[in-house]
Protein backbone atom coordinates (compact mmCIF):
# COMPACT_ATOMS: atom_id res chain seq x y z
CA UNK A 1 0.00 0.00 0.00
CA UNK A 2 1.34 3.75 -1.06
CA UNK A 3 2.29 5.45 2.65
CA UNK A 4 3.24 8.73 3.16
CA UNK A 5 5.85 9.27 5.82
CA UNK A 6 6.62 12.34 7.55
CA UNK A 7 10.57 12.65 8.43
CA UNK A 8 11.44 14.27 11.93
CA UNK A 9 13.95 16.54 11.74
CA UNK A 10 16.95 14.70 13.60
CA UNK A 11 16.27 12.16 10.84
CA UNK A 12 17.44 14.40 8.17
CA UNK A 13 20.31 15.80 10.65
CA UNK A 14 21.55 12.48 10.73
CA UNK A 15 21.40 11.29 7.36
CA UNK A 16 20.26 14.01 4.78
CA UNK A 17 19.86 11.47 1.79
CA UNK A 18 17.00 9.07 3.59
CA UNK A 19 14.47 11.49 1.76
CA UNK A 20 15.38 9.28 -0.76
CA UNK A 21 15.12 6.31 1.25
CA UNK A 22 11.51 5.20 0.97
CA UNK A 23 11.12 3.61 -2.18
CA UNK A 24 7.73 5.54 -4.08
CA UNK A 25 5.98 6.36 -1.34
CA UNK A 26 5.77 9.96 -0.06
CA UNK A 27 8.03 11.61 1.72
CA UNK A 28 6.44 14.62 3.52
CA UNK A 29 8.20 17.39 5.95
CA UNK A 30 7.05 20.15 7.80
CA UNK A 31 7.17 23.84 8.43
CA UNK A 32 8.41 23.11 11.98
CA UNK A 33 11.44 20.63 10.76
CA UNK A 34 12.15 23.24 7.78
CA UNK A 35 12.78 26.04 9.99
CA UNK A 36 14.83 23.82 12.79
CA UNK A 37 16.97 22.93 9.63
CA UNK A 38 17.04 26.37 9.30
CA UNK A 39 18.11 27.28 12.73
CA UNK A 40 20.72 24.89 12.61
CA UNK A 41 22.84 25.53 9.45
CA UNK A 42 25.34 27.51 10.84
CA UNK A 43 25.90 25.06 13.64
CA UNK A 44 29.44 23.91 13.82
CA UNK A 45 30.71 20.49 12.63
CA UNK A 46 28.70 17.72 11.49
CA UNK A 47 25.59 19.19 12.59
CA UNK A 48 25.83 22.44 10.62
CA UNK A 49 26.94 20.06 7.09
CA UNK A 50 24.22 17.91 7.62
CA UNK A 51 21.65 20.31 8.10
CA UNK A 52 23.15 22.73 5.15
CA UNK A 53 23.47 19.35 2.51
CA UNK A 54 19.50 18.25 3.56
CA UNK A 55 18.32 21.99 2.69
CA UNK A 56 20.27 21.22 -0.70
CA UNK A 57 18.62 18.32 -1.18
CA UNK A 58 15.27 20.11 -1.17
CA UNK A 59 16.45 23.21 -2.89
CA UNK A 60 17.12 20.83 -5.86
CA UNK A 61 13.40 20.46 -6.21
CA UNK A 62 12.46 23.41 -6.51
CA UNK A 63 12.68 24.03 -10.41
CA UNK A 64 10.78 20.44 -10.95
CA UNK A 65 7.45 21.32 -9.39
CA UNK A 66 5.51 22.83 -6.16
CA UNK A 67 6.41 21.41 -3.02
CA UNK A 68 2.78 22.19 -1.72
CA UNK A 69 1.53 19.91 -4.02
CA UNK A 70 4.49 17.56 -4.07
CA UNK A 71 6.95 16.90 -6.45
CA UNK A 72 8.67 13.64 -7.93
CA UNK A 73 11.41 12.24 -7.36
CA UNK A 74 13.71 9.95 -9.08
CA UNK A 75 12.79 6.62 -7.29
CA UNK A 76 9.27 7.38 -8.21
CA UNK A 77 8.24 8.54 -4.90
CA UNK A 78 6.88 12.65 -4.07
CA UNK A 79 8.61 14.84 -1.54
CA UNK A 80 5.88 17.51 0.06
CA UNK A 81 6.53 20.31 2.29
CA UNK A 82 3.73 21.15 4.53
CA UNK A 83 3.49 23.86 6.29
CA UNK A 84 0.09 23.74 7.78
CA UNK A 85 -2.14 20.99 10.21
CA UNK A 86 -0.74 22.70 13.55
CA UNK A 87 -3.20 23.08 16.24
CA UNK A 88 -3.12 22.46 19.94
CA UNK A 89 -6.81 20.84 19.45
CA UNK A 90 -5.01 17.69 17.87
CA UNK A 91 -3.27 16.93 20.69
CA UNK A 92 -4.13 15.16 24.75
CA UNK A 93 -4.11 17.96 27.47
CA UNK A 94 -1.10 19.63 28.13
CA UNK A 95 0.86 18.80 25.24
CA UNK A 96 2.24 22.47 24.51
CA UNK A 97 1.73 23.25 21.02
CA UNK A 98 5.02 25.68 21.61
CA UNK A 99 6.93 22.14 21.31
CA UNK A 100 8.78 22.14 18.05
CA UNK A 101 7.97 18.15 18.51
CA UNK A 102 4.50 18.43 19.47
CA UNK A 103 4.07 20.77 16.51
CA UNK A 104 5.14 17.62 14.06
CA UNK A 105 2.79 15.28 15.80
CA UNK A 106 -0.21 17.67 15.29
CA UNK A 107 0.98 17.82 11.42
CA UNK A 108 0.94 14.31 11.50
CA UNK A 109 -2.61 13.95 12.71
CA UNK A 110 -3.81 16.33 10.90
CA UNK A 111 -2.77 14.29 7.64
CA UNK A 112 -3.50 10.75 9.79
CA UNK A 113 -7.16 12.54 9.56
CA UNK A 114 -7.53 14.15 5.53
CA UNK A 115 -5.54 11.49 4.05
CA UNK A 116 -7.04 7.53 3.22
CA UNK A 117 -3.34 6.53 3.27
CA UNK A 118 -1.21 5.62 6.17
CA UNK A 119 0.44 8.38 7.45
CA UNK A 120 3.70 6.97 9.53
CA UNK A 121 5.88 9.43 12.01
CA UNK A 122 9.64 8.25 11.20
CA UNK A 123 11.50 9.39 14.22
CA UNK A 124 14.80 8.25 16.15
CA UNK A 125 14.00 10.31 19.30
CA UNK A 126 12.57 7.60 21.65
CA UNK A 127 11.24 10.60 24.03
CA UNK A 128 8.96 12.25 20.48
CA UNK A 129 8.36 8.49 19.43
CA UNK A 130 6.16 7.83 22.71
CA UNK A 131 4.51 11.12 22.70
CA UNK A 132 3.63 10.71 19.54
CA UNK A 133 2.02 7.11 19.97
CA UNK A 134 0.19 8.78 23.28
CA UNK A 135 -1.43 11.29 20.76
CA UNK A 136 -2.43 8.51 18.23
CA UNK A 137 0.09 8.91 15.26
CA UNK A 138 1.70 5.37 13.97
CA UNK A 139 5.55 5.73 14.57
CA UNK A 140 8.50 4.14 13.28
CA UNK A 141 12.36 4.55 13.21
CA UNK A 142 14.18 5.04 10.20
CA UNK A 143 14.49 1.45 9.37
CA UNK A 144 17.67 1.69 6.47
CA UNK A 145 19.78 2.18 9.27
CA UNK A 146 18.32 -0.38 11.78
CA UNK A 147 19.85 -4.23 12.06
CA UNK A 148 18.53 -7.21 13.29
CA UNK A 149 19.61 -7.94 16.89
CA UNK A 150 18.85 -10.97 16.59
CA UNK A 151 21.11 -11.78 13.64
CA UNK A 152 24.11 -9.49 15.13
CA UNK A 153 27.86 -10.87 14.46
CA UNK A 154 30.12 -11.77 17.47
CA UNK A 155 33.39 -12.14 15.14
CA UNK A 156 34.63 -15.90 17.23
CA UNK A 157 33.05 -19.50 17.39
CA UNK A 158 33.71 -22.34 18.63
CA UNK A 159 34.71 -25.45 16.20
CA UNK A 160 34.76 -29.43 16.78
CA UNK A 161 37.74 -30.83 14.53
CA UNK A 162 39.23 -34.61 14.63
CA UNK A 163 41.99 -35.01 17.06
CA UNK A 164 44.30 -35.11 13.66
CA UNK A 165 43.36 -32.18 12.48
CA UNK A 166 44.34 -30.55 15.11
CA UNK A 167 47.89 -32.06 15.90
CA UNK A 168 48.11 -30.84 12.42
CA UNK A 169 47.26 -27.07 12.74
CA UNK A 170 50.03 -27.26 15.80
CA UNK A 171 52.56 -28.78 13.60
CA UNK A 172 51.98 -26.46 10.28
CA UNK A 173 50.17 -23.53 12.16
CA UNK A 174 47.38 -23.62 9.54
CA UNK A 175 44.76 -26.59 8.26
CA UNK A 176 42.64 -26.16 4.85
CA UNK A 177 39.06 -26.43 5.56
CA UNK A 178 36.72 -28.76 3.77
CA UNK A 179 33.51 -26.72 5.14
CA UNK A 180 33.90 -23.62 5.64
CA UNK A 181 30.44 -22.05 4.66
CA UNK A 182 29.96 -21.02 8.21
CA UNK A 183 32.84 -18.89 8.79
CA UNK A 184 33.82 -15.13 7.28
CA UNK A 185 36.42 -13.87 6.57
CA UNK A 186 38.98 -12.82 9.70
CA UNK A 187 36.23 -14.99 11.42
CA UNK A 188 38.28 -16.20 15.38
CA UNK A 189 37.76 -19.79 16.01
CA UNK A 190 37.95 -21.94 19.10
CA UNK A 191 39.16 -25.02 17.81
CA UNK A 192 38.48 -28.37 20.10
CA UNK A 193 39.46 -31.55 19.94
CA UNK A 194 36.48 -34.12 19.58
CA UNK A 195 38.75 -36.72 21.68
CA UNK A 196 39.79 -34.16 24.01
CA UNK A 197 37.74 -31.14 24.88
CA UNK A 198 40.87 -29.65 26.44
CA UNK A 199 42.72 -29.37 23.86
CA UNK A 200 42.50 -26.30 21.86
CA UNK A 201 43.67 -24.00 19.38
CA UNK A 202 42.85 -20.60 18.79
CA UNK A 203 42.71 -19.27 15.34
CA UNK A 204 42.07 -16.98 12.41
CA UNK A 205 39.89 -18.08 9.35
CA UNK A 206 41.41 -16.27 6.09
CA UNK A 207 41.35 -17.29 2.60
CA UNK A 208 39.85 -20.74 3.29
CA UNK A 209 42.27 -21.69 5.98
CA UNK A 210 42.71 -21.35 9.64
CA UNK A 211 45.49 -20.01 11.09
CA UNK A 212 46.91 -20.47 14.24
CA UNK A 213 47.20 -17.72 16.44
CA UNK A 214 50.61 -17.58 17.75
CA UNK A 215 49.85 -16.11 21.57
CA UNK A 216 53.38 -16.05 22.74
CA UNK A 217 53.75 -13.15 20.36
CA UNK A 218 50.81 -10.93 21.49
CA UNK A 219 52.68 -8.56 23.78
CA UNK A 220 51.89 -5.48 22.72
CA UNK A 221 53.88 -2.47 24.70
CA UNK A 222 54.26 -5.30 27.17
CA UNK A 223 50.73 -6.72 27.46
CA UNK A 224 50.02 -10.07 28.37
CA UNK A 225 46.32 -10.88 27.17
CA UNK A 226 44.23 -12.51 29.72
CA UNK A 227 42.14 -14.88 28.04
CA UNK A 228 40.93 -15.98 24.59
CA UNK A 229 38.93 -12.96 24.19
CA UNK A 230 42.06 -10.55 24.32
CA UNK A 231 44.24 -13.12 22.21
CA UNK A 232 41.79 -12.58 19.25
CA UNK A 233 41.55 -8.79 20.02
CA UNK A 234 45.38 -8.32 20.00
CA UNK A 235 45.98 -10.83 16.68
CA UNK A 236 42.99 -8.65 14.95
CA UNK A 237 44.65 -5.08 16.66
CA UNK A 238 48.60 -5.94 16.02
CA UNK A 239 48.05 -7.24 11.88
CA UNK A 240 49.37 -4.76 9.80
CA UNK A 241 47.09 -2.26 8.31
CA UNK A 242 47.16 -3.74 4.92
CA UNK A 243 46.09 -6.94 6.28
CA UNK A 244 43.25 -5.26 8.66
CA UNK A 245 42.83 -1.72 8.32
CA UNK A 246 39.52 -1.84 10.31
CA UNK A 247 38.79 -3.56 13.84
CA UNK A 248 35.65 -3.22 15.86
CA UNK A 249 35.52 -4.15 19.04
CA UNK A 250 32.04 -4.64 21.02
CA UNK A 251 31.57 -5.29 24.90
CA UNK A 252 30.30 -4.42 28.44
CA UNK A 253 32.77 -2.26 30.54
CA UNK A 254 35.94 -3.39 32.06
CA UNK A 255 36.70 -5.94 28.80
CA UNK A 256 40.38 -4.25 27.78
CA UNK A 257 38.94 -2.92 24.38
CA UNK A 258 40.79 0.74 24.89
CA UNK A 259 43.64 -0.14 27.13
CA UNK A 260 44.11 -3.00 24.10
CA UNK A 261 43.75 -0.78 21.27
CA UNK A 262 46.52 1.88 22.77
CA UNK A 263 48.91 -1.11 23.44
CA UNK A 264 48.70 -2.02 19.87
CA UNK A 265 48.80 1.75 18.50
CA UNK A 266 51.66 2.76 20.67
CA UNK A 267 53.55 -0.86 19.83
CA UNK A 268 53.38 0.24 16.22
CA UNK A 269 54.40 3.61 16.78
CA UNK A 270 57.30 2.60 18.85
CA UNK A 271 58.65 -0.55 17.45
CA UNK A 272 62.35 -0.50 17.75
CA UNK A 273 62.73 -3.99 16.05
CA UNK A 274 61.32 -2.76 12.54
CA UNK A 275 60.16 0.52 10.94
CA UNK A 276 57.49 1.95 12.95
CA UNK A 277 53.95 0.82 11.26
CA UNK A 278 51.95 3.91 11.73
CA UNK A 279 53.91 7.69 12.85
CA UNK A 280 51.09 8.48 15.67
CA UNK A 281 47.94 7.14 17.69
CA UNK A 282 45.01 9.29 16.80
CA UNK A 283 42.25 9.39 19.83
CA UNK A 284 38.52 10.13 19.61
CA UNK A 285 35.74 9.34 21.19
CA UNK A 286 31.69 10.27 20.64
CA UNK A 287 30.12 11.57 23.42
CA UNK A 288 26.63 13.42 23.54
CA UNK A 289 28.26 16.95 25.19
CA UNK A 290 31.48 16.82 22.68
CA UNK A 291 30.68 17.79 19.85
CA UNK A 292 27.00 20.30 20.94
CA UNK A 293 29.41 21.52 23.63
CA UNK A 294 33.04 21.88 22.67
CA UNK A 295 32.62 25.44 22.06
CA UNK A 296 31.61 26.06 25.94
CA UNK A 297 34.55 24.84 27.20
CA UNK A 298 37.45 26.87 27.64
CA UNK A 299 41.35 26.63 25.65
CA UNK A 300 42.17 24.84 22.88
CA UNK A 301 40.91 21.74 21.28
CA UNK A 302 42.65 19.52 23.12
CA UNK A 303 42.37 21.01 26.02
CA UNK A 304 38.35 20.60 25.68
CA UNK A 305 38.39 17.09 24.54
CA UNK A 306 40.81 15.80 27.88
CA UNK A 307 37.79 16.23 30.09
CA UNK A 308 36.16 13.47 27.46
CA UNK A 309 39.03 11.68 26.84
CA UNK A 310 39.94 10.66 30.47
CA UNK A 311 39.65 6.88 30.10
CA UNK A 312 42.35 7.17 27.21
CA UNK A 313 44.51 8.79 29.80
CA UNK A 314 44.12 6.34 32.55
CA UNK A 315 44.99 3.51 30.24
CA UNK A 316 47.89 5.23 28.84
CA UNK A 317 49.05 6.18 32.45
CA UNK A 318 49.01 2.36 33.31
CA UNK A 319 50.70 1.13 29.93
CA UNK A 320 53.46 3.56 31.15
CA UNK A 321 53.62 2.56 34.45
CA UNK A 322 53.86 -1.20 33.27
CA UNK A 323 56.54 -0.02 30.44
CA UNK A 324 58.69 1.78 32.98
CA UNK A 325 57.96 0.61 36.45
CA UNK A 326 60.95 2.62 38.02
CA UNK A 327 59.70 5.85 37.45
CA UNK A 328 56.86 8.13 39.26
CA UNK A 329 53.88 9.56 38.63
CA UNK A 330 55.55 13.27 38.17
CA UNK A 331 58.05 11.28 35.29
CA UNK A 332 54.68 9.04 33.80
CA UNK A 333 52.57 12.67 33.48
CA UNK A 334 55.39 14.13 31.50
CA UNK A 335 56.17 11.22 28.84
CA UNK A 336 52.31 11.39 28.41
CA UNK A 337 52.46 15.15 27.91
CA UNK A 338 55.85 14.67 25.36
CA UNK A 339 53.54 12.41 23.46
CA UNK A 340 50.69 14.65 22.72
CA UNK A 341 53.37 17.68 22.30
CA UNK A 342 55.50 16.12 20.03
CA UNK A 343 52.11 14.38 18.04
CA UNK A 344 52.88 11.02 18.90
CA UNK A 345 49.41 10.33 20.57
CA UNK A 346 46.50 13.16 18.61
CA UNK A 347 43.63 14.27 20.45
CA UNK A 348 40.94 15.19 18.05
CA UNK A 349 37.34 15.51 18.02
CA UNK A 350 34.64 13.41 15.65
CA UNK A 351 33.02 16.50 14.56
CA UNK A 352 35.70 18.22 12.93
CA UNK A 353 36.92 14.75 10.96
CA UNK A 354 35.26 15.75 7.70
CA UNK A 355 37.61 16.46 5.06
CA UNK A 356 40.60 14.94 6.49
CA UNK A 357 43.20 12.11 5.03
CA UNK A 358 44.42 10.37 7.47
CA UNK A 359 47.66 8.41 6.38
CA UNK A 360 49.85 6.05 8.43
CA UNK A 361 47.76 6.32 11.57
CA UNK A 362 46.36 4.01 14.20
CA UNK A 363 43.33 5.62 14.86
CA UNK A 364 41.29 4.96 18.01
CA UNK A 365 37.28 5.61 18.20
CA UNK A 366 35.99 5.04 21.67
CA UNK A 367 32.51 5.01 22.79
CA UNK A 368 30.93 4.11 19.62
CA UNK A 369 27.71 3.53 20.30
CA UNK A 370 26.84 6.90 20.85
CA UNK A 371 27.58 7.33 17.09
CA UNK A 372 25.44 7.46 14.25
CA UNK A 373 25.55 5.66 11.47
CA UNK A 374 26.63 9.11 9.10
CA UNK A 375 29.36 9.76 11.79
CA UNK A 376 30.93 5.81 12.01
CA UNK A 377 30.86 6.42 7.95
CA UNK A 378 32.54 9.95 8.11
CA UNK A 379 35.25 8.41 10.14
CA UNK A 380 36.06 5.52 8.32
CA UNK A 381 36.10 6.89 5.16
CA UNK A 382 39.25 9.40 6.35
CA UNK A 383 41.44 6.29 6.56
CA UNK A 384 44.26 6.77 3.80
CA UNK A 385 46.63 4.07 2.81
CA UNK A 386 48.69 2.54 6.35
CA UNK A 387 46.25 4.01 8.43
CA UNK A 388 44.46 1.06 11.06
CA UNK A 389 40.56 1.97 12.35
CA UNK A 390 39.73 0.89 15.68
CA UNK A 391 36.22 1.20 16.59
CA UNK A 392 35.34 0.31 20.20
CA UNK A 393 32.06 0.73 22.17
CA UNK A 394 29.60 -0.80 24.44
CA UNK A 395 25.47 -1.27 22.40
CA UNK A 396 24.22 -1.44 25.98
CA UNK A 397 25.52 1.73 27.10
CA UNK A 398 23.92 4.29 25.15
CA UNK A 399 23.94 8.18 25.94
CA UNK A 400 22.55 9.77 22.81
CA UNK A 401 18.68 10.27 22.70
CA UNK A 402 18.52 9.51 19.24
CA UNK A 403 19.92 5.97 19.07
CA UNK A 404 19.16 2.35 20.58
CA UNK A 405 21.10 -0.84 19.81
CA UNK A 406 20.20 -1.35 16.44
CA UNK A 407 20.27 1.51 15.07
CA UNK A 408 23.83 3.53 16.40
CA UNK A 409 26.82 3.28 14.46
CA UNK A 410 28.76 1.10 16.66
CA UNK A 411 26.46 -2.30 15.46
CA UNK A 412 25.34 -0.99 12.28
CA UNK A 413 28.79 -0.49 11.08
CA UNK A 414 29.62 -4.42 12.69
CA UNK A 415 26.85 -5.64 10.57
CA UNK A 416 27.66 -3.98 7.30
CA UNK A 417 30.83 -5.00 7.81
CA UNK A 418 31.05 -8.55 8.43
CA UNK A 419 32.19 -10.68 5.90
CA UNK A 420 35.19 -8.14 4.80
CA UNK A 421 38.20 -9.31 4.59
CA UNK A 422 39.54 -5.52 5.30
CA UNK A 423 37.45 -5.84 8.64
CA UNK A 424 37.66 -7.87 12.03
CA UNK A 425 35.45 -8.17 14.71
CA UNK A 426 34.83 -9.08 18.37
CA UNK A 427 32.46 -9.50 21.10
CA UNK A 428 33.58 -9.41 24.41
CA UNK A 429 30.85 -11.13 27.01
CA UNK A 430 30.50 -9.95 30.64
CA UNK A 431 32.87 -12.57 32.23
CA UNK A 432 35.32 -11.64 30.18
CA UNK A 433 35.67 -7.86 31.94
CA UNK A 434 39.24 -8.03 33.46
CA UNK A 435 39.17 -4.78 35.13
CA UNK A 436 38.83 -6.06 38.68
CA UNK A 437 36.59 -8.40 40.63
CA UNK A 438 34.49 -6.28 41.98
CA UNK A 439 33.29 -4.69 38.43
CA UNK A 440 32.97 -8.61 37.55
CA UNK A 441 30.85 -8.63 40.03
CA UNK A 442 28.94 -5.90 39.91
CA UNK A 443 28.33 -6.67 35.94
CA UNK A 444 26.85 -9.34 37.07
CA UNK A 445 24.59 -8.49 40.21
CA UNK A 446 23.77 -4.67 38.91
CA UNK A 447 22.39 -5.47 35.38
CA UNK A 448 19.32 -5.64 35.31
Amino acid sequence: MHKQYVLDTNILIQQPNSIFGFADNDVVITGTTLQELDRKKTAPGELGFHAREAIRIIDSFRHQGNYLDGIKMPNGGKFVIDPNGISEDKLPHGFSIDSPDNRIISSVLSRQSASKEPVILITNDVSMRINAIICGAEVQGYKNEEINEDESYSGRTDMVLPDDEVDQLYKEGKLLLQDESKLFPNEFVMVKSEVNPQKTALCRFRDHVLHLIYCEKLHPFGVTPRNAAQKFALEALCAPADEIPLVIMKGPAGCAKTFLSLAAGLDGTYDSRRESLYHKVMITRNNILSDADLGFLPGTLEEKMNPLLAPFMDNLEVLLRGKCKEEDPHEIQMQIDDMISTGIVEICSMAYMRGRSIANSFLIIDEAQNATVGQILEVITRAGLGTKVVICGDPDQIDNAKLDRINNGLVFAAEKMKGSPLCAQITFEKEESVRSPLALEAAKRLTL
